[in-house]
């Protein structure tokens, strides 16, 4: 083992010390020269109790972490705004939404609404960098500055400039649950010119996107439990998919579990070489209580990101397109395995085997 000397001690102080002032120089650079979009629905109303004015809640948290920013919100036509304390508005037409399923009449795929309000209000935005996030997420610090710098990168599907940095949440890792190109939609920060090229995507066909499967059909490998969702896309699923398209990459699904090969390895490979993932917390982001009423353990990790952001800044072998879609197939037959015991417990007929089991038996 070979022993530590006091060079080899002064060199790594001094590293850590350019890299201390590098990321110093990045913060200054960010904190003062960035927009806030504010994006969709305004949430809360003049005279409402405090705890329900979530908009008003997350424009302070913008004005206390980052006071030097440009404070936009995208919302819509006949809003109440005269409450709140902004740098611009913009008043959108509302483009509708689609209902999942007859079953749940009131539970939208509002995804043409974010469109719609996102790229709006990130074309009025006049920052070199710039923040996408919903009136319930709220600024407890400006660690995402830290995330912006640069990061192990293949060329391979690299669309943007620099990577896009979003929370684990919603950041679906195909490798434990059957949906590909599902990155995170909640909170993005980046340069603007990125979020611009992102955003700028034509709105999804409706009905047939959010009402793609009749009710009659199974999806054998559904990956989301409760059976209401018969989509083609998921919101971010259409988000990326439409954005890739054009850029030339077809990653088309026939349905959102759907698992073609083809796609597996672009799917990974173009979020990971286009997204930098991490806990929303770590990025000094609150996200909506509402969103942590279950643990999600299909996500990627932040951990799972940086091997993966190594792996692919290197030539993809064809082990590694294998191995990659071996695991994501085993995932699939987990789900399938996990609906069938469900069903089977749900009709009795597990317990009916075991009654019958002891009958043989005694």
């Amino acid at each position: 083992m070979k022993k530590r000397t006091l060079k080899d001690d002064t060199l790594k102080k001094e590293l850590l010390k350019q890299e201390t002032i590098k990321y110093e120089i990045l913060r200054s650079t960010v904190l003062n020269d960035i927009s806030v979009v504010i994006q969709g629905k305004i949430l809360g109303l003049p005279g409402e109790p405090y705890q329900m004015q979530l908009t008003q809640q997350c424009i302070e948290s913008v004005r206390n972490f980052i006071p030097a920013a440009e404070i936009i919100l995208s919302t819509w036509e006949g809003s109440i705004v005269k409450h709140l304390k902004y740098d611009k508005v913009i008043f959108n037409k509302d483009p509708g939404a689609v209902s999942y399923s007859d079953l749940e009449p009131f539970f939208f795929n509002n995804n043409n609404r974010q469109i719609v309000s996102t790229y709006n209000g990130l074309k009025a935005a006049t920052k070199t960098y710039a923040v996408k996030m919903r009136g319930d997420c709220k600024f407890t610090d400006t660690d995402f500055v830290y995330y912006l710098k640069e990061f192990p990168r293949g060329e391979q599907y690299s669309f943007f400039k620099q990577r896009i940095v979003i929370p684990t949440k919603y950041s679906r890792n195909p490798r434990r649950i059957a949906q590909l190109i599902h990155p995170s939609d909640i909170f993005q920060v980046g340069l603007l010119e990125d979020l611009l090229s992102l955003w700028s995507i034509p709105l999804q066909p409706e009905p047939e996107t959010t009402r793609a499967i009749p009710v009659n059909k199974k999806i054998f490998n559904n990956s989301l439990r409760g059976g209401i969702h018969r989509m083609k896309f998921g919101a971010e699923q259409y988000t990326w998919y439409a954005f890739c398209k054009m850029r030339g990459l077809d990653l088309e699904l026939k349905y959102f579990s759907n698992l073609p090969v083809s796609k597996i390895l672009a799917s990974d490979v173009s979020i990971i070489n286009n997204f930098v993932i991490q806990d929303a917390l770590k990025l000094g982001i609150i996200l909506p209580a509402k969103m942590f009423d279950h643990y999600d353990e299909d996500l990627y990790t932040h951990e799972e990101w940086m091997n993966l952001s190594k792996r692919y800044a290197q030539k993809i072998s064809g082990l590694d397109k294998f191995l990659l879609i071996a695991k994501v197939y085993q995932s699939n037959v987990s789900n399938i395995i996990w609906r069938v015991q469900h069903r089977l417990f749900k009709y009795g007929l597990i317990n009916w085997l075991k009654t019958f089991k002891r009958y043989l038996s005694s």
